[in-house]
């Protein structure tokens, strides 16, 4: 039978009150107390409640990340895993909870963050890949939710903090690249067209696809899984204008498309050139480096982390505008018009 904090208590001679205080703020107790209780919990074998512990100061140290896709989208997403992964080691470090919940219902999802938030379950939200919607968010700061997004949100004010990348940038410049490798007739597929991802990496895109008039681009929309981006891929090499490269929303497309250009006998770069909007990781599978954006991802869910925790453990306001810069990474995926 586990020990209790009354059996503590009573081996070394405090009340439950002294073990509890010894255990969530060791600084505020004598170096005997702290001595005696220590011997005690280790004689025992004790482990604290964790709930308990995480409503110490009347403060909900738990903090909800939501990904809006089912679980096998999420399974097969690296940018998922690294961000989580971050937000989790930040949550361990700081003595704070990560709970993490998948749903394709936004607004469903809103609902239930109230909830959890009212009955004090998360002391605050970080929310992943926005809508180009705006009434979950709507919802969430009418009943005065705390949240924090990973991605532009679909309406920019300084009520709705974020933290994202310039993907409007990372377009640009993946296309410019191709460009200078001679490429007129560029495929491109996208991520999900209600995503901001998908709005800000087109906007970067267009941005350069009206400089160049006869510049012909062929967009696709995918739900980012490897399965999509292959079958999409596909649809473009067999077209009567076949692309001569193609742009990626991530790697895992890229990966879709190499998949599919083996299919077809196409020689990347010889046949086809491929670049990717980022690197998550999927691209290091590839037998050849891939040409990619470096986004700096990495960092989005410990900055994201940050500011919440700042938010729930000292109840600082969250002010939070950030774009993480991006740069072009050469790798051997690439080459020109033959």
């Amino acid at each position: 039978m586990a020990s209790t904090i009354t059996d503590v208590a009573k081996l070394a001679g405090v009340s439950a009150q002294t073990v509890s205080r010894t255990i969530n703020t060791p600084e505020l107790v004598s170096k005997k107390t702290l001595d005696k209780v220590q011997r005690a919990i280790h004689a025992l074998d004790y482990h604290p409640n964790l709930t308990a512990r995480l409503l110490v100061n009347n403060k909900v140290r738990s903090i909800g990340l939501f990904m809006p896709f089912s679980s096998d989208q999420v399974k097969q997403s690296l940018f998922f895993s690294t961000l989580s992964a971050a937000i989790c080691q930040f949550c361990s470090q700081n003595n704070l909870i990560m709970q993490m919940f998948t749903s394709m219902s936004r607004e469903d999802s809103s609902r239930l963050f109230v909830k959890l938030f009212k009955e004090r379950q998360v002391g605050g939200l970080i929310l992943t890949c926005p809508s180009v919607s705006n009434e979950e968010l709507i919802h969430l700061l009418s009943e005065k939710i705390p949240f924090i997004i990973v991605g532009r949100p679909g309406i920019l004010t300084a009520q709705i903090p974020y933290v994202d990348v310039d993907n409007v940038k990372a377009g640009s410049i993946a296309i410019e690249h191709l460009i200078k490798f001679g490429h007129r007739r560029i495929g491109f597929l996208n991520g999900p067209s209600n995503m901001t991802l998908s709005t800000d990496l087109r906007e970067g895109v267009t941005a350069i696809s009206r400089t160049l008039p006869e510049l012909e681009m062929m967009e696709s929309e995918t739900n980012l899984t490897l399965e999509c981006g292959y079958i999409e891929a596909l649809k473009l090499l067999r077209s009567e204008r076949r692309p001569t490269a193609i742009f990626t929303a991530d790697d895992l497309l890229a990966v879709g498309v190499k998949k599919a250009a083996d299919e077809l006998n196409l020689r990347i770069p010889e046949d086809l050139s491929i670049i990717s909007g980022v690197q998550n990781g999927w691209g290091l599978i590839l037998p050849f480096k891939l040409t990619h954006v470096d986004t700096q991802f990495e960092k989005l869910g410990d900055i994201a982390a940050q500011h919440m925790a700042r938010h729930i453990l000292n109840e600082e306001p969250i002010n939070l505008s950030k774009l993480l810069e991006v740069r072009l990474v050469e790798g051997q995926s690439c080459g020109s018009v033959l």
